[in-house]
């Protein structure tokens, strides 16, 4: 099974949360596992490699002000965060968690009001087998717009890769979809030879360094890309668009765990 679960939160107390909050979020999901699903918290430590979740950054329902980059919080203020899991255990962790949990970030402390999970665009279940039914069953892509909504970074070698290229965006899904054991096969070479044929027509981005702590960044982009996928014959087009559905639930790139990679998708 894969998920997105949407969590409300509200602030309990007054406080700065830095607005690139991902490692603070990360480590506020392994706290919640780690007192109530410690067994659960324990093998995701161990495990090597990708871990089967992503985790996003904190975003504020209202008008929460911002200062020296920085969310200045006041108590009440209301924010949502968006976790996924590959994983059917660590996915009902996610929608069991406490009504009324308190959430420690940094020194914030956000009360859990509400779990969301009701097929609206950005969150829901679904079944592996599902996932592939529905890209089988639909209308041949022609277009694939990935929305960036979070910083997304790739590395190259020693060097970040700060920009939307086709062999790395789908390369790096092909191999999450290898990572997290999904029941059907796909070609990571074949995958970036093709990629060639998938087209930046249209998009709408920028691109900076993102600072995740005082002395350690990455180079990033995010914003909107529209990829023509005409040129690729139609079964490869049909692994293009899985791949991209794909991309809500495993994000994009690196540090997906710490609210990097976030992706939304529309096909045509």
């Amino acid at each position: 099974m894969l998920g997105a679960v949407i969590y409300k939160l509200r602030a309990l107390n007054s406080s700065p949360l830095p607005l690139i909050n991902g490692r603070l979020m990360h480590a506020a999901f392994f706290n919640l596992l780690h007192e109530h699903c410690p067994a659960l918290e324990h093998s995701l430590h161990d495990m090597s490699g990708a871990k089967p979740f992503t985790v996003s950054m904190l975003d504020p329902l209202g008008k929460t002000r911002t200062e020296h980059s920085a969310w200045q919080v006041r108590r009440h203020d209301e924010f949502i965060w968006r976790l996924t899991s590959l994983d059917d255990d660590l996915l009902r962790a996610e929608l069991t968690m406490p009504l009324g949990q308190t959430i420690c970030v940094g020194d914030l402390m956000l009360s859990l009001e509400e779990v969301i999970a009701d097929g609206r665009p950005d969150c829901g279940l679904i079944s592996k087998h599902d996932l592939i039914a529905q890209a089988r069953s639909s209308p041949l892509p022609i277009e694939l717009t990935l929305r960036f909504t979070s910083p997304t970074t790739f590395r190259i070698d020693e060097r970040d890769a700060p920009y939307p290229r086709s062999d790395l965006i789908f390369s790096s899904l092909a191999d999450k979809w290898a990572q997290c054991d999904m029941p059907a096969t796909v070609d990571r070479q074949l995958i970036r030879s093709l990629s060639t044929d998938a087209v930046l027509t249209l998009w709408s981005g920028q691109s900076r360094r993102i600072y995740f702590a005082r002395d350690r960044g990455a180079l990033s982009f995010w914003g909107e890309y529209v990829f023509n996928v005409e040129r690729l014959e139609p079964t490869a087009r049909r692994v293009f668009e899985l791949l991209a559905r794909f991309a809500e639930y495993s994000s994009v790139g690196r540090l997906t765990a710490q609210g990097f990679g976030q992706t939304r998708v529309a096909v045509r």
